[in-house]
């Protein structure tokens, strides 16, 4: 957001230098920064036209300790333009990570903030050593277009991937629906795997429209941290998509034999018993979807 010579946009660049002081070097290492940067010295530019010499700094560092160190009524006594330069420049500027930073411009404004401020929490959670997760499964659960009915079962595929050291994965169903007349479903949703505590979580959206997904599983096996790959999930999903409700559904999940089977919806009676009991799923006399 571009700088507005407000109470609220002056705090705001007061903290964030604050923060960055709380670093030994660090406001030296931004007026470095602030000199060498395209964007910074066209604003200066365009502000001083063509009738002035260039200037040897744009913004001192001992101008950027005075601004933090005599507090917030010094700053909003300083030149504007100098604290739109710093501003914006913190605002986009990766190496220097404030509560100002803000990468996504289309998000609101304290997104990044808030972010900065769950360090602590993001960091307890595990994304790494969950490679054993990698591979296909089939992921069993209560056909969710006929909530009603419990002697329906969704066979969908969940693709799990680790690259880079993230771990992502990708659910895909694409069927005919027989009991709603045939018509052709197709979803798909990506998201990240992450372990916190002693539960497994995969959080991700819609790839053709607006939905969150959000899926809790609490037990595995083998252990995901062993020699082998895992061969089984249980937990809860639930997902977010239209009018609700949004009920949340137990599945059961085992790693495929074929990577390529084709997701479907089959009668309970066609499944196995445990997996029926653990999905909540009854079999029925019904012959037909």
């Amino acid at each position: 957001m571009p700088w507005q010579e407000t109470e609220e946009h002056n705090r705001r660049l007061h903290e964030a230098l604050s923060e960055l002081a709380a670093e030994k070097g660090a406001l030296v290492r931004l007026a470095g920064a602030l000199n060498a940067d395209p964007r910074a010295t066209a604003t200066d530019s365009t502000r001083r036209g063509g009738q002035h010499q260039d200037r040897k700094d744009l913004i001192a560092a001992s101008t950027l300790a005075r601004w933090q160190q005599e507090g917030l009524a010094r700053l909003t006594n300083a030149q504007s333009h100098k604290k739109r330069i710093v501003f914006e420049f913190l605002e986009r500027s990766e190496s220097f990570r404030t509560s100002i930073y803000n990468p996504a411009p289309d998000l609101p404004e304290g997104f990044a903030a808030f972010i900065a401020a769950q360090q602590k929490t993001l960091s307890q959670l595990r994304f790494s050593r969950l490679n054993n997760l990698d591979g296909t499964y089939r992921l069993y659960r209560r056909a969710w277009t006929t909530p009603a009915r419990r002697d329906r079962v969704l066979i969908s595929r969940l693709i799990i991937t680790t690259v880079g050291g993230l771990t992502r994965y990708r659910e895909e169903q694409t069927y005919r629906d027989e009991a709603r007349g045939g018509i052709l479903i197709e979803e798909a949703d990506e998201g990240l795997v992450f372990n916190s505590g002693t539960n497994l979580f995969l959080f991700g959206f819609g790839e053709e429209e607006p939905r969150v997904k959000f899926y809790a599983i609490h037990a595995w096996r083998p252990m995901v941290d062993g020699n082998r790959p895992v061969q089984e999930l249980r937990g809860t999903v639930i997902a977010v998509a239209w009018e609700g409700p949004h009920p949340g559904y137990s599945f059961v999940a085992y790693r495929a034999d074929d990577p390529l089977f084709a997701p479907e919806i089959v009668l309970a009676n066609a499944v196995d018993a445990e997996i029926c009991s653990w999905i909540g799923c009854e079999a029925s006399d019904q012959k037909r979807f």
